[in-house]
């Protein structure tokens, strides 16, 4: 790396939350109440993609005209509020201590995900992790979230650097794509369950904390 990295964006879910075979089952029972399928779609469609964007696919799936992309979404909201997830017992085990590692060293946080700013709060504020960030971001202040690259553009002009200045923590496809639209490098958390092709990060981690020692071996070549 040519440029010295001063910040540090992350993911949320399939980062610091392992959430999405949680997220995948409550879509799937709440589609089902409306006599819809997800079966044919790979999870991995799902992973890091704003509901927006899965609305159309799924009622193109099931060929269903019954329904409006409107009234899913709505409906959809209503039903998480309904049945919502326990954020602690899914954090990462090493998610603190790397924040932790971060804020030591100097280096600016930020938050980038495709949920909703209400379920990113949640999380931020049971797992008593809000305080490590400088920037939080939802996907839901922009148009068109990740793939594409606004978000993490924001992100980083949140944290006043550039985009050569930072590293995006990521783990789907679409979230990899979209830090590597907007100029930073990418650093993936290794897919081992949902076939994510992660070919577009600049490397990959086989767990959170590992991305502390690779820091530190950046940093002093």
């Amino acid at each position: 790396m040519t440029h010295k990295i001063k910040g540090i964006v992350f993911d949320m879910d399939g980062v610091l939350v392992d959430t999405e075979e949680f997220y995948y089952e409550r879509r799937k029972n709440f589609l089902k109440e409306y006599g819809l399928s997800i079966d044919e779609i790979p999870i991995a469609t799902f992973i890091g993609a704003d509901m927006r964007s899965i609305w159309p696919l799924v009622l193109s799936i099931n060929k269903d005209q019954q329904h409006s992309e409107a009234f899913l979404n709505e409906q959809y909201l209503e039903y998480k509020r309904e049945h919502p997830l326990d954020f602690v017992s899914l954090l990462d085990a090493d998610a603190k201590r790397t924040l932790q590692f971060l804020k030591r060293n100097n280096y600016k946080i930020g938050l980038a995900s495709s949920s909703q700013m209400e379920a990113i709060e949640e999380m931020l504020e049971s797992t008593q992790l809000k305080q490590y960030f400088d920037s939080i971001v939802s996907g839901e202040d922009f148009e068109k979230s990740k793939p594409e690259p606004e978000i993490y553009q924001y992100a980083v002009a949140e944290l006043k650097l550039t985009p050569e200045e930072c590293i995006a923590i990521e783990d789907s496809e679409k979230g990899i794509q979209s830090a590597h639209a907007a100029g930073l490098t990418v650093w993936a958390i290794k897919d081992t369950r949902f076939g994510i092709n992660q070919n577009l990060a600049n490397d990959t981690l086989e767990k959170l904390s590992e991305m502390c020692r690779k820091l530190s071996d950046c940093q002093s070549e």
